[in-house]
């Protein structure tokens, strides 16, 4: 077991007992004598949503608009605050003529009115005209946020989750996947608003089997509202598609490459009036190819020496990614969302490397020779359930809970060799033949209670909220050495132990959003946090447990908004956890045998202060977005590594101090036609370190990050698409160069939009790469790795839409809302 028991969440966990109290109390307060006039907006034709339409409700018998809005999320719209009486409603929206809703009547008996599904009608002026709608942006910047909507990328079928990142403004994906946001130190990645490393074991595994179809759009938070955890500099969240669109529709895609990677990506949808159905299944398969080498300088008191290693390594990489959701709309004021997600993913692999060891004169003294053969296997899978209920005065109340459980297994045999320099076995050095195993498994249990209150007639709102973030992970490894004396394979006690590490975070918020008539608009709030984690070594005899701390985390922000610009200034307090590796002590062998690593148990949180300075300016084709990002941490965690031996170096964590990161971020977007678009933009950073107990660490590095892509809208359905970009980063130790990467792609649409054929290239005129420099008070190193990437793929994708048919009624039922009303 890995959770707690019923019993002992009771005797600890008093925050949930105290969410459903909240949950049951709210209910009874929360009634008024407002009432509400809701509904969706379709077009009568293709049966599609209609975002973005005005509504506007009167008093039966006067024109003075009382309340107004737009529809959004699949068409919906509503009115709150109303007064019980009789009123009107009107709706607009371009190409269609304006429609009235008369006699609606709000009482006390009945003071929800819901009119169903309105159709509107085609302006009969336009029936015959072409009409041109403009493409929704591709990149929306906001004062703390960048929205990017894949669907108006190439890459929107037929890709993964890490294809998209890479191309999102201030997010850049290194060689082995991992995304992370330019100017920030520290990046978690959120799902739908969950927090992914809590149902994973491995993010960029699930990211590069997560299907691009699947996904509506991604948000980039560089100063997150106090609603999520804050714990990481900045949150890049992954928003799913909820499926709004009536009847059947989907998307079917292959694609193959010619580095031998296959994907089948599915994404279904079914949507009657209150019920939404949505399917996803991925699968990919890839081939992965590196080589590497690493030269190291090693400089004692009395002599040097130097290390110099090369090795390749080769693999196959599979992966099943499995989403279910239904979306119930329980009546107008109600709506229940369920999910699931299953992830497997296996890979198996084999690597050589050749250590060459030079006296200081650069003469081979041995030479030590290393195979490797790697299996693994990991397993996810999250259950989550939403309610939303939308109380009568604009009030709106959330729940969540996800449960969720990953297991992964590591399987490696390792065998080396060392001989000297004329290429004989060196007496006393015995050859290594050793297996290495990790058997770990993790659950969690997430719960989160989240209330939206309007203030008065007023844009006003105050939010407040409660979260409980339970976790259990157990890392059991196993290493046996083979005894060439006794032909067998032995346990290696010092290397074999158990890891289980407990995590409970509790936290609680509130916020206030005030919006002025004179376009400016102020956030205040503040996050509390309680962390109480404990974790203990099988090998050592007493279990770590760290005093339970508790933190408050400000977070303010205020914009003005002009006719063709925008300013703002946002201020955050953020940390940064120790993770469950940083903290294990276990002593783990690495690949590149006989390097070692291990985490440091006794680190401290850090803490960053992060104050954001946005400006936006826009003219009739263009955008230009600069930011400048002041960020101040303390008690830095950086991973340090130093030289153990003539033959091996160590890596661990520590923290070193304090640094300061100042970031400018430029980045913009030009229509030159309207059907071409040019976007770009750069990130450079200035990092200081200081560190009062190591003087060599205290170090200036420069970071960069540049992005530039174009899209023309061609003749005869087709589209092209390109993607440059190009990254730099500076460490405590050291700093990376440059690695460039490159991507084309031209798509075909057919058989009126349903067959979309793809062609892409990535990488076309080089390899991914990257250069490591990392220095040290006794050693210099350079590490370099090139990624056999270069790939061309084709790509074929089917979209399908069935739009469902409902038969109109004037007939109301009590407390059943009336079917769709066709005007």
């Amino acid at each position: 077991m890995f959770l707690p028991s019923t019993s002992a969440l009771l005797k600890k966990n008093y925050s949930l007992i105290f969410f459903f109290t909240v949950l049951i109390s709210l209910k009874g307060f929360a009634q008024n004598n407002n009432g509400s006039v809701s509904g969706k907006i379709s077009d009568p034709t293709t049966g599609e949503m209609i975002d973005f339409a005005g509504v506007a409700i009167f008093m039966q018998g006067s024109d003075d608009i009382i309340r107004s809005n737009t529809s959004s999320n699949g068409g919906i719209f509503k009115l709150t605050g109303l007064p019980y009486g009789k009123y009107g409603l009107r709706i607009s929206y371009i190409g269609f003529e304006k429609q009235v809703v008369d006699d609606i009547e709000i009482t006390a008996e009945h003071p929800d009115a819901y009119l169903g599904i309105i159709k509107l009608k085609k302006n009969s002026s336009s029936l015959n005209e072409v009409t041109i709608s403009e493409k929704k942006a591709a990149v929306e910047f906001g004062a703390d946020q960048i929205t990017y909507n894949v669907s108006q990328s190439l890459q929107s079928e037929g890709s993964t989750a890490t294809d998209i990142l890479k191309n999102v403004p201030m997010v850049n994906v290194d060689i082995n996947g991992n995304a992370t946001i330019a100017g920030k130190r520290s990046t978690r990645i959120f799902i739908d608003g969950k927090p992914s490393d809590y149902m994973t074991s491995n993010i960029a595994d699930l990211l590069n089997v997560l299907p691009s179809e699947a996904i509506e759009k991604i948000e980039v938070m560089t100063n997150p509202p106090v609603k999520y955890s804050a714990d990481g500099e900045g949150i890049i969240n992954i928003v799913l598609k909820k499926g709004y669109k009536v009847g059947l529709n989907g998307t079917l895609s292959l694609n193959g490459g010619t580095l031998g990677n296959y994907n089948i990506n599915s994404y279904v949808a079914y949507r009657t009036k209150s019920l939404s159905l949505t399917s996803s299944y991925a699968f990919g398969e890839s081939e992965r190819s590196s080589t590497g080498s690493s030269l190291s300088d090693n400089f004692l008191a009395d002599t040097n020496y130097y290390r110099n290693q090369y090795s390749s390594n080769n693999g196959l990489n599979f992966g099943h990614n499995i989403r279910e959701s239904v979306n119930w709309d329980i009546d107008t004021t109600q709506n229940l969302r369920l999910t699931t997600n299953f992830n497997i993913n296996k890979s198996n692999g084999a690597s050589a490397s050749d250590y060459y060891y030079l006296d200081e004169n650069n003469i081979e003294t041995s030479l030590r020779n290393q195979n490797n053969n790697n299996h693994n296997h990991s397993f996810n899978y999250v259950f989550d359930a939403d309610y939303t209920w939308k109380i009568p005065g604009g009030d709106q109340l959330e729940a969540s809970a996800t449960y969720s459980g990953n297991s992964a297994n590591t399987d490696r045999l390792a065998q080396s060799y060392t001989l000297d320099a004329n290429g004989l076995p060196i007496n006393g050095i015995l050859p290594l033949n050793q297996t290495y195993g990790v058997y770990a498994a993790g659950r969690a249990l997430q719960v989160k209670v989240d209330y939206d209150k309007p203030l008065g007639k007023s844009k006003n709102t105050a939010d407040f909220g409660l979260s409980a973030n339970i976790r259990t992970s157990d890392n059991n490894q196993v290493v046996q050495d083979f005894n060439f004396a006794n032909q067998m394979y032995l346990q290696d006690l010092q290397l074999t132990n158990q890891f289980i590490y407990n995590e409970h975070i509790y936290g609680g918020y509130a916020s206030l959003s005030i919006r002025t008539q004179k376009k400016w608009s102020f956030r205040i709030g503040g996050r509390s946090e309680l962390t109480d984690i404990n974790f203990n070594v099988s090998s050592l005899p007493d279990q770590y447990h760290i005093k339970p701390y508790i933190n408050l985390f400000p977070n303010l922000s205020i914009n003005k908004t002009f006719s063709n610009y925008t300013i703002g200034i946002s201020y955050s307090g953020r940390i940064v956890r120790p993770s469950p590796n940083s903290l294990n002590p276990q002593v783990i062998t690495n690949a590149s045998n006989p390097n070692i690593s291990f985490g440091n148990p006794n680190l401290a949180p850090a803490y960053t202060q992060q104050v954001d300075f946005s400006f936006s300016l826009f003219g009739k084709n263009w955008a230009f977005y600069p930011r400048i990002g002041i960020a101040n941490t303390s008690h830095i965690i950086e991973r340090i590594t130093t030289p153990i031996s003539s033959l091996a170096y160590q890596s661990t964590y520590d923290n070193l101090g304090t640094s300061s990161y100042n970031t400018i971020n430029l980045y913009g977007n030009y229509h030159v036609a309207k059907k071409i678009n040019v976007s770009g933009g750069a990130t450079v950073g200035r990092i200081a370190y200081h560190s009062n107990n190591n003087s060599a660490l205290n170090r200036n590095g420069i970071t960069f990050q540049s992005k530039a892509g174009i899209q023309i809208d061609m003749p005869k359905q087709l589209a092209f698409e390109s993607n440059l970009n190009y990254y730099t980063n500076s460490s405590a130790q050291g700093r990376s160069k440059g690695s460039l990467s490159s991507s084309f792609a031209i798509r075909k649409s057919v058989y009126k939009n349903k067959v979309r054929i793809r062609l892409t290239a990535i990488n076309p005129t080089g390899q991914g790469s990257s250069t490591t420099f990392t220095q040290g008070q006794t050693f210099n190193r350079q590490d370099y790795y090139m990624q056999n990437n270069r790939n061309y793929s084709l790509s074929v994708s089917y979209n399908f839409t069935k739009v469902g048919r409902n038969t109109a009624s004037k007939k109301q039922k009590k407390d059943v809302p009336p079917p769709e009303v066709s005007l």
